[in-house]
């Protein structure tokens, strides 16, 4: 059995300035040929999860295409042509000979005239295929699942949790449904039911009460109606786009009666949660100030969720940084901010030098302004290379790219030239920091950071600066998104 995988994944957050070219797009996470899908053996990881379940059934060839992943602004129409383009030219030599398709997307890309690129790669991934080739995806569980999206797939799959621990999950899921419908076992039918929610992304942490009963009550649901799947997938908002929402998507085998009604009643109890993914909006000089009347065991970390490149924002965001570095409080550290200009500059000095240059702020005026850092010490620079040890990711080697770790007065700053969030307490290991050692750990991300910090760090305290992914969805300019909407009107009715 032929079974071709791959994986194109585009979050995109439309409020970002500039619209991404190909190389820029590229640039971030991009695998072709074997290397794209075993690499992820062993690894919790969607294709660990596919390799894995392809590996029970035995008597599977797997043909792996290409793995590329990037949150980031909108892209141009001519970098999502190319890179459809190099989809197609990879599938074309194996189109008569595959027995099967799982082609995971993310659910929340977009171009420039083109709203729903999910949609769009799907429709030329079946134009070269034979018709009884079923086609399935995994998405992200921050997809925007369009009604075209279900009509152009045989299967779409999504996880629960966030941080995304259980993506695994979702690919050996995928693979393992893909296998049974081909063997003519299963016969998937599909309902998708949209939610007019808006869920900011750093509201919808799983790992709390009342989320982990919501989803074990879905899990549950699932059982006891004998579902394939249904999935409460949170949306991305910063998208921006006409579907943009909060859906609920059920699969049975061969009976589209009970996955319309497992939808629409899975929506209604979603519903009733709704008020518990709105998260309180707290400034850096508020988040500062409780970190510093914090009194117990432990290091406090401050997570500046608005600058969380894993949703398409910059990176290189100063306002937290600036008000660690405007208290100067010991034992303080900001891992990670991203400056490829500035890494580069650090590389071609020593450890020990001291220098100063304009740190951030560089790519979104949002973000705030350029710090110009005065004889900063260098501490350590590093390849940035490392093995991740974030539950979401485990034993997937990586890189933050050229990498180094400074001191001004008594502020440590890790400064990368990959853009990426902090997942676990690698850059700090690979720039030599221990995170156990400091007082006040300033990190960017929305929530994956607390699959590894939550039960580690002494005290999380979510910070919320002006940003192109801010929690507080008033203060964005949406044009395309489909009103209303809660929480922007408190009156929507489902």
């Amino acid at each position: 059995m032929n079974i071709l995988v791959g994986q194109f994944g585009h979050e995109a957050n439309n409020f970002c300035t500039k619209d991404v070219t190909y190389e820029e797009f590229i640039s971030l996470n991009y695998f072709t040929g074997e290397d794209s899908l075993w690499r992820y053996k062993n690894v919790e990881h969607l294709f660990g999860g596919i390799i894995k379940a392809a590996e029970e059934h035995g008597d599977i060839n797997l043909i792996p295409t290409m793995d590329l992943m990037n949150p980031i602004g909108r892209m141009e129409k001519e970098a999502l042509d190319k890179i459809v383009d190099n989809i197609i030219s990879m599938i074309e030599p194996h189109k008569n000979d595959l027995d099967g398709v799982l082609f995971c997307l993310h659910g929340a890309g977009r171009a420039v005239g083109v709203e729903d690129i999910e949609s769009y790669t799907l429709e030329k991934i079946k134009a070269i295929l034979p018709d009884n080739i079923p086609i399935m995806s995994a998405l992200d569980l921050h997809a925007n699942v369009s009604k075209e999206m279900v009509e152009l797939s045989d299967g779409l799959f999504g996880g629960y949790e966030y941080p995304h621990i259980d993506f695994f999950n979702t690919g050996y899921l995928a693979m393992k449904t893909l296998i049974s419908s081909i063997e003519n076992r299963v016969i998937p039918k599909m309902s998708l039911k949209a939610i007019p929610l808006l869920l900011p992304l750093s509201g919808g942490f799983t790992l709390r009460e009342p989320i982990t009963t919501l989803n074990n009550y879905i899990k549950n649901y699932i059982k006891e109606n004998n579902l394939i799947d249904a999935t409460f997938f949170h949306g991305f908002p910063y998208a921006d786009t006409s579907y943009a929402s909060s859906t609920i998507l059920v699969m049975t085998n061969n009976d589209q009666e009970l996955a319309d009604k497992s939808a629409q009643e899975l929506a209604e109890h979603v519903w009733e949660y709704r008020e518990y993914f709105i998260p309180e909006i707290i400034s850096a000089k508020k988040a500062m100030d409780q970190a510093e009347e914090y009194s117990g065991d432990g290091y406090v970390l401050i997570s500046e969720v608005s600058d969380n490149p894993g949703g398409g924002a910059p990176g290189d965001g100063t306002h937290l940084l600036k008000e660690m570095l405007d208290r100067n409080l010991p034992k303080t550290i900001f891992g990670f901010i991203y400056d490829k200009d500035v890494a580069e500059f650090l590389h071609n000095h020593r450890v020990g030098d001291k220098v100063t240059f304009s740190l951030g702020g560089k790519c979104e005026k949002i973000h705030g302004n350029p710090i110009e850092i005065v004889n900063a010490k260098i501490k350590n620079l590093s390849n940035g290379e490392y093995i991740a040890t974030a539950p979401m990711i485990k034993g997937a080697k990586l890189s933050f790219g050229k990498s180094a770790r400074v001191k001004v007065k008594n502020v440590e700053i890790i400064i990368t030239s990959q853009r990426t969030q902090t997942l676990d307490d690698r850059p700090f290991l690979v720039t030599g920091a221990d995170v156990a050692q400091y007082k006040y750990v300033g990190i960017k991300s929305s929530n994956h950071y607390r699959s590894f910090f939550q039960d580690k760090a002494g005290l999380i305290i979510p910070c919320d600066t002006p940003g192109v992914m801010t929690g507080d969805l008033s203060v964005l300019d949406f044009k395309y998104v489909k009103m209303p909407k809660y929480p922007l009107d408190l009156n929507t009715k489902l």
